[in-house]
Formats: C-alpha cells, sequence, structure tokens
C-alpha cells in the first residue's frame, strides 16, 4: 500500500492511495479544495498523516488519517510561496519554504527559525545537513564555474541566457558551503541513494562532482574550527 498526493492549478489536492507500484487498483479523494493554485504538497508521516500544503497565498497543514482527520486545514501563515518552493526536512519533520527574503522552516504548530538569504529562488532541496537553492542567474549570490559547467558542456552564447545559480547553505552553522553558475537551467533537484541529482530543462541528469561535496565539506570543516577558537576566546 502506497500513497501519493497532488494539488492542482484549480486550487484541489486528491490524495491517490493504493498499490500503485503494481496497478492493482487504487482509490481517490480530492482532500482539500482551495481558490487559490496549490504550489507545494508535503507528506508528513507519523502517528497521524499530516500535508503540508503551500498556495499562493498560504502555508496550511491538513490531517489526512490519525487524529484530527477531517479538521479543517490549519493556517501556518498568511504568505505563500511558488512552484518547487517548499520541500520535507526529513531529519526534524518541518518543511521549508524559500521566498525572495529569506528560508524559512516550518513545523505542525507553526512557523519556526528563519534564515536572511536574499534573492529571487526557483528551487528548493534537502541534502544531508545542506538546504540546496536554485535562482536565476541575476541573484545576487557569489558564484564560480567549475564541475557542473563541464558535466554538462553546451554553447556559451546560449548559456548566457540560460543559466542559473546554485547554492549549498549549512543554516545551522549560518554559512554558504559551496555555489556556482550552472550554464544550464535546473527544473528539478533530488536526493537518491545519497546522491545529490539535477535535472535540467532539456531533460538531462547530472551528479552533483566529488569535488563539489569535497567543497563543501571543507568549508564545514573550517566552519566549525572557526565556531569552536571563538567559544574558546
Amino acid at each position: 500500500m502506497s500513497q501519493l498526493a497532488v494539488g492542482f492549478a484549480n486550487g484541489a489536492v486528491t490524495v491517490i492511495r493504493g498499490d500503485l507500484i503494481h496497478d492493482r487498483g487504487a482509490k481517490q479523494r480530492i482532500v482539500y479544495e482551495s481558490e487559490e493554485p496549490i504550489t507545494g504538497v508535503e507528506f508528513r508521516e507519523g502517528p497521524n498523516t499530516t500535508l503540508y500544503l503551500a498556495t499562493t497565498g498560504r502555508i496550511l497543514t491538513l490531517t489526512i488519517t490519525g487524529k484530527g482527520q477531517g479538521q479543517p486545514a490549519k493556517v501556518l501563515e498568511d504568505t505563500g510561496c511558488g512552484v518547487g518552493c517548499m520541500t520535507f526536512d526529513e531529519a526534524n519533520g518541518d518543511i521549508v519554504v524559500v521566498r525572495d527574503d529569506a528560508i524559512h522552516y516550518y513545523g505542525v504548530n507553526g512557523r519556526g527559525p528563519s534564515f536572511a538569504y536574499e534573492g529571487p529562488k526557483q528551487l528548493v532541496s534537502i541534502f544531508g545537513d545542506y538546504v540546496a537553492l536554485v535562482s536565476p542567474q541575476k541573484a545576487a549570490t557569489p558564484t564560480k564555474t567549475n564541475g557542473l559547467l563541464r558535466r554538462f558542456g553546451g554553447s556559451r552564447t546560449d548559456s548566457l541566457f540560460n543559466s542559473s545559480t546554485i547554492a549549498l547553505l549549512d543554516t545551522d552553522l549560518k554559512f554558504i558551503a559551496h555555489t556556482e553558475t550552472l550554464m544550464f537551467e535546473v527544473k528539478a533537484l533530488f536526493i537518491e541513494w545519497g546522491d545529490f541529482f539535477l535535472l535540467t530543462l532539456d531533460g538531462k541528469v547530472g551528479q552533483c562532482p566529488n569535488n563539489v561535496l569535497n567543497s563543501m565539506l571543507t568549508a564545514t570543516a573550517v566552519q566549525i574550527s572557526r565556531e569552536v577558537s571563538a567559544a574558546k576566546a
């Protein structure tokens, strides 16, 4: 038995349950309706199954099984987010929502901490202890070109108009572990088998190179060393 939730531009959220892998029958029902387009849906499993919902104007939670099932959706904040700008952090059961002003955390009981990081954002994902962000090329973040650019190739002329900036941030230590310019547009970020992958608009899939991961680990070690030194001073 498995389940998935689908959000629609007409404001509806449908949950589908059944043996989806073997196509042995499934049931679906509409669990939420709104006048605002749905921009994100995330599951939070546990004694109660909760959906985190994002619309263009709100962030909400909705219990779909267990205690609280059948009650109206709870509004966590009257500010929504764009498509691709909400993700689930499995480490703590919270969601991460990114807007132009900052990175925001939300739990089932309301809003958590926020971390300032200005600039437009297109995608967010969680990779271990890091928050991965994709922004348009004009985002005001430091960049550099290295392994990911060489891995995908492409025309430099086209890349001037179809580039993105990716940044990996450690919000606990409050620093940027890695950032660079990619000479292609990123459609999706996803984590599989413990590795970090990018899907481009033209359908290419690439894995984050080891030199990027090593750069992140080095930056983290340096930051920890600085924090320890500051604490001893």
